[in-house]
């Protein structure tokens, strides 16, 4: 199930500015967002610069959807320890090691905030610092 139009214009701006601002490249990094009953997140393996509505995926934390990004369980865990939000995954540089096989949560940085379009301003923030 796809996400509604609006929820997926917020998506493809903070895709768009994290591949903007070298945060992503290709398939890399992932977004969601929870209202506190329903989770809205990135398709795996799509393409943060070119968001379709076929790449946000609406379900449940007990019943979260199929084709979710590999990154799902670190979300949801965000969202159980900070509540509702949104989660922005992203690889600034220096923040992914060289070594293949990283779990999910072990690269890149993880954000959240209240909505998709803050989480990735904190990120560029942080990126700009050198953090």
């Amino acid at each position: 199930m796809g996400a509604g139009d609006g929820r997926l214009a917020e998506f493809r701006e903070a895709g768009r500015t994290l591949f903007s601002m070298g945060l992503v490249r290709g398939p890399e990094g992932n977004l969601s967002t929870f209202d506190g009953a329903h989770v809205a997140i990135t398709r795996a393996g799509c393409a943060m610069a070119a968001l379709g509505e076929d790449d946000v995926l609406e379900g449940t934390p007990a019943e979260p959807p199929a084709g979710a990004s590999s990154d799902l369980r670190v979300h949801l865990a965000l969202y159980r320890e900070r509540g509702p939000g949104a989660v922005v995954h992203a690889h600034p540089p220096g923040t992914v090691p060289e070594e293949a096989g990283l779990a999910p949560g072990e690269h890149g940085r993880y954000v959240h905030a209240p909505s998709l379009r803050e989480g990735v301003a904190e990120l560029v923030r942080g990126a700009r610092a050198g953090r």
